[in-house]
């Protein structure tokens, strides 16, 4: 495919929306802090990151969209707003792991570990490694646990890992306790996942661009109802 790609980002607190050229170039990106207000806000976000980019809805030719983990409600409205505009469009959507497409978006061989707040000391979370050019491997899969309990494992590696994430920033004094972690950035952005997507295309892992959800976890209310 050779038209630009549009990327969402609606699984944490921060609304993000990318438009990238044909070669992964970022033309424009827009990140808002918007909780609970995606919806609301995402369709708008659209519109202006396009008019950054000079380009009409046309010029779109395929999204990408984080499909998680994160907020329930916000995987729902990332994916089901993509799926619209794809439909409308005409245009492929593929969802993107987001945990896996913020590994990838280091250049540098070694450990990362994408840790996303999930409330009350737990966190979604992965580890990868990052070797050469090729999509990083899969060390410890993703999951949400205690963060606690991860970075035990993480450590077991005797190895620096690098954290990312926005759990970097809400549960800093955690992490930074921990002897063998390097403090990443707290926020990603959207554009890893249209790179994300580009990257696995090439490397023909079109089952890793899957639009079901991935949770991790039960939505809020279902959550309740196994607590009771």
């Amino acid at each position: 495919m050779t038209s630009h790609w549009l990327c969402i980002e609606t699984t944490g607190d921060i609304l993000g929306v990318a438009v990238l050229g044909v070669d992964g170039e970022l033309l424009a990106d827009l990140e808002q802090a918007a909780p609970r207000l995606h919806s609301a806000r995402l369709v708008p976000a659209v519109a202006e990151v396009l008019r950054l980019a000079g380009l009409t809805p046309a010029a779109i030719g395929q999204i990408a969209v984080d499909r998680g983990p994160g907020s329930y409600t916000g995987i729902r409205i990332g994916l089901a707003a993509a799926g619209a505009m794809g439909e409308a469009l005409g245009i492929p959507v593929y969802g993107v792991p987001g945990l896996w497409a913020s590994a990838a978006s280091r250049s540098m061989d070694g450990l990362y570990a994408p840790v996303l707040d999930a409330r009350r000391q737990d966190a979604f979370c992965a580890l990868y490694e990052v070797q050469g050019a090729r999509l990083p491997e899969e060390r410890i899969a993703p999951a949400m646990r205690p963060l606690a309990a991860f970075l035990e494992e993480c450590g077991s590696f005797g190895r620096p890992v690098e954290l990312m994430g926005d759990a970097v920033r809400r549960q800093s004094a955690l992490l930074r306790a921990s002897p063998f972690v390097r403090m990443g950035p707290g926020e990603m952005g959207a554009a890893r996942l249209g790179l994300f997507a580009m990257r696995a295309r090439e490397e023909a892992l079109d089952d890793a661009l899957s639009t079901a959800a991935l949770y991790l976890r039960p939505p809020a209310a279902a959550a309740r109802r196994l607590d009771g």
